[in-house]
């Protein structure tokens, strides 16, 4: 099924014009509500990539009933627009904390390290890690004001906002406000979790080629198992530790694996083999084939071993076993962090489509696959749906929050790997893959919609709201240029003997393929100093948009400095000196070695300019009391002033974008 991602309602050029987005972002809204209104309570939950215009394109109200049913019955945004560039770290710290990157200090998923004078520009962090914010959340927000509140799985937590000095250590100013956060994540009614600061082993399809064969005269207790034939051992490096495996047989032939992290019985789990589910995931158990949990004890605290038995060869010399990444899932309090560690015993932070894409649970139906490579991905994102609802209920019902903060990411990852084959601007076009990608992309996209569906029931159930939002959209590219091999060509990036960056000799650089930072003397090992820096940023300008492809199109149309674009909220101290919009087809990266650009694999993204048509997101608020109905454009920055108001929770003081809650409880 072909789609374009502009939706009717925005048809027009390629990016909303900035008179038209101030004219229809609210801006008489009152912030406050009248002092007799009772605070409610509320969800907001992210859904990775979610964008209304590609949603409707692609999906039928069949196909996803909870998130029509959003869109049709709640009081929504016509669009929402998000962070520059528009990638999840930073789009969600605008989500949580009301301001702009220029503000939170979080620019990239993977950005400079402050303060400047003690890194340089190549020492980067992550924008996911709460020691890159310097602003505060909702949760500290409500922390300091007493409210009960809870974030499952939310970026930029559970620790201390870093507020990282700028050109030195922190000001006094700096450290009591870390030690006001830390106060307020220390209270009992504050409880935030978040599963994506340590991952200890990926997503794994274990085979006997990837295993290596192990002594069964070392594990205790195999008689228990009553295996009908001789058990085989197995084992495997798992990067928590090692895992250990008997398979044995229950019937007549092998059957059956027991895998722990000691070679004892006892201590193992059993999983069973069966063929790859086909069933719809409505009315039944998600996951059903799934082991249960091995724990292991590790630093920071426990990860948890689910097996899934896909095959076994008859005479145990192969098998096909999956198991989930095993991540730890930090809180901001570690008697919480251990009660959610035993409420939910496992948890998953991403899909498994990279795995699917390269064969790991068979040939794709794209190559000539019967569908059975994707009904094993299915499973294990019906694994992380399953676990993902398990958390959420548990801390919903054990903290009765006034506000609940959450997110899924299974949508994200699906259009990173299959939107792109539907696109048919995309010059290796396939109807007959299209239309193959479009069922699959479908039936994660209900695993998404099944998730909306739990929310809105716990929210129905309470009498609370429930409000979504977004991150960013999606675009489609299959070519790619590479920034900082134009500032190489042009003499603003130089590489040393072993082809690395040179530092001493480099005037600018794009850290993370999203910005070109100027190398000043502010930054360790920088070199051009303050009078010097507006000259080397007009040469950055020139050179990348001087950039034609072999058709004679110019690859960067626009460049910006963040003083022409304030509304963006590009820069900061560790954001970049200059940005840009991309031709149609087109993504940058950081790399430096090669032609500055060439053809890319076929991949749908995000990055680009956030007022661009494919880039737009969501703001739905449904629920108790609120009608539906459509209100004008609005910036993410206006979702956490909005969600504060509405739960009577203050807004977060570095906020910059206006409640709209008034908008949005209008009766029509």
């Amino acid at each position: 099924m072909p789609f374009s991602p502009v939706s009717p309602r925005l048809i027009g050029p390629a990016r909303i014009p900035l008179l038209l987005l101030l004219a229809l972002f609210p801006t008489g809204c009152s912030t406050e509500r009248a002092a007799d209104a009772t605070p409610g309570r509320a969800i907001l939950v992210s859904i990775d990539a979610m964008s209304e215009s590609i949603f409707r394109a692609t999906l039928t109200p069949g196909e996803a009933p909870a998130l029509y049913r959003i869109f049709s019955d709640g009081r929504c945004a016509e669009y929402a627009v998000s962070h520059f560039p528009s990638v999840t770290a930073p789009s969600h710290a605008v989500l949580w904390t009301g301001a702009y990157g220029d503000v939170s200090g979080v620019v990239a998923n993977l950005q400079p390290r402050l303060p400047r004078s003690e890194n340089t520009l190549l020492d980067l962090e992550r924008g996911f890690s709460y020691e890159a914010l310097s602003a505060e959340p909702l949760w500290i927000a409500a922390g300091r004001a007493g409210v009960p509140v809870v974030g499952h799985h939310v970026t930029q937590a559970p620790g201390v906002p870093g507020y990282h000095g700028i050109d030195g250590p922190r000001s006094p100013e700096q450290e009591a406000r870390r030690a006001e956060s830390a106060a307020a994540l220390a209270h009992p009614f504050v409880n935030v979790v978040n599963g994506y600061n340590t991952q200890l082993g990926n997503h794994r399809v274990v085979t006997a080629a990837t295993a290596r064969p192990g002594a069964v005269d070392g594990w205790e207790g195999v008689e228990s198992l009553h295996s009908t034939l001789p058990p085989v051992a197995w084992e495997w490096e798992t990067g928590a530790g090692t895992a250990y495996a008997l398979i044995h047989a229950e019937g007549e032939s092998y059957d059956a694996v027991a895998v722990g992290f000691e070679r004892r019985v006892d201590r193992a789990v059993i999983a069973r083999a069966h063929p790859v589910e086909r069933a719809p995931p409505e009315g039944r158990e998600l996951a059903r084939y799934f082991s249960d949990a091995a724990e292991l004890e590790v630093e920071g605290g426990r990860v948890y071993l689910r097996v899934r038995l896909f095959e076994v060869a008859a005479d145990g010399s192969d098998f096909s076993l999956f198991h989930p990444s095993l991540d730890v899932v930090e809180g901001n309090r570690p008697e919480m962090q251990a009660e959610y560690d035993r409420a939910v015993r496992g948890w998953a932070n991403a899909s498994t489509l990279a795995p699917y894409r390269f064969g790991a649970f068979g040939t794709p139906v794209y190559e000539g696959g019967d569908g059975a490579a994707e009904a094993r991905y299915l499973e294990t994102a019906e694994y992380l749906l399953k676990q993902f609802q398990v958390g959420s209920e548990w801390m919903w019902r054990t903290f009765e929050p006034r506000l609940m903060m959450d997110y899924f990411p299974v949508s994200d990852s699906a259009d990173h790997e299959l939107l792109g084959y539907l696109q048919t601007a995309y010059p290796g076009h396939d109807p007959e893959v299209a239309r193959q990608m479009r069922d699959f992309r479908a039936r994660i996209w209900k695993l998404v919609d099944m998730r909306m569906e739990h929310l809105m029931a716990l929210a129905e159930a309470s009498g609370a709201a429930l409000f979504l939002s977004g991150d960013h959209g999606m675009r489609t590219s299959w070519t790619q240029i590479l920034p900082n091999a134009v500032l190489r060509d042009a003499g603003l990036l130089a590489l040393d003997a072993e082809g690395g960056i040179d530092l001493s000799r480099t005037r600018a650089l794009s850290p993370s393929g999203y910005f070109v930072s100027v190398n000043r003397t502010a930054w360790k090992e920088g070199i051009v100093p303050p009078a010097e820096e507006a000259e080397v940023i007009r040469e950055v300008r020139a050179a990348l948009e001087g950039v034609r492809d072999e058709d004679g199109v110019q690859v960067m149309p626009r460049t910006w400095i963040p003083e022409e674009a304030p509304e963006y909220g590009m820069g900061g101290p560790a954001g970049g000196d200059v940005y840009w919009d991309l031709a149609p087809g087109y993504r940058a990266s950081s790399q430096w070695a090669g032609a500055p650009v060439g053809p890319a694999r076929l991949d749908t993204g995000h990055g680009f300019t956030p007022d661009s048509p494919e880039m737009l997101t969501v703001f739905c608020a449904w629920g108790a009391g609120f009608t539906p109905g459509r209100i004008g454009g609005v910036r993410t920055t206006s979702v956490a002033p909005t969600v504060a108001e509405f739960t009577g929770i203050p807004a977060p003081r570095d906020a910059v974008g206006p409640s709209v809650l008034e908008a949005l409880l209008e009766r029509r």
